[in-house]
């Protein structure tokens, strides 16, 4: 998986959002204040609009603000918002693309990979990261997502 780099602005975008903490903020500012080019921004911002994310406020005063709460709205849920599933390869989350999917050896291997992925991913909120948290996965955690897809010896 590779983070576009729609998504790197996207991040930056919600990151001004959750600073401005519910002060309405022109799209224009924070393109500036997060070097992302004002018409990549402008189309980022319809996106989130689009997606209920971000909420647009007509007006002198308007702008935008965030519209999901920060603390439960992870670099999972941006990720998968901005650029579609998260995974390592596309049979996990397309049957269809593969034939062998049912009888490859590696398919388990790449669906504990997304597991892991996802669960470090979405492991801490965007305000948390915002406030110096670290994302993490616990070792149980990393047991139980490798132990359900991976057959151990």
């Amino acid at each position: 998986m590779e983070i576009t780099r729609r998504t790197d602005y996207a991040i930056r975008l919600i990151a001004a959002l959750v600073q401005k903490d519910g002060v309405p903020f022109s799209v224009r500012e924070a393109a500036e204040l997060q070097d992302v080019p004002y018409a990549f921004a402008r189309s980022i911002q319809h996106s989130l609009v689009q997606r209920g994310i971000v909420k647009s406020l007509r007006g002198a005063k308007g702008g935008m603000v965030l519209n999901v709460d920060p603390e439960g709205f992870t670099l999972f849920d941006l990720i998968e918002i901005v650029q579609g599933p998260v995974s390592v390869a596309i049979c996990t989350n397309d049957e269809d693309w593969c034939p062998r999917s049912q009888t490859c050896q590696f398919h388990k291997v790449w669906e504990g990979a997304n597991d892991i992925m996802k669960n470090y991913l979405s492991s801490v909120s965007i305000k948390g990261l915002l406030a110096g948290e670290s994302a993490f996965i616990s070792a149980s955690n990393l047991l139980a997502s490798l132990s359900s897809q991976v057959e151990v010896r």
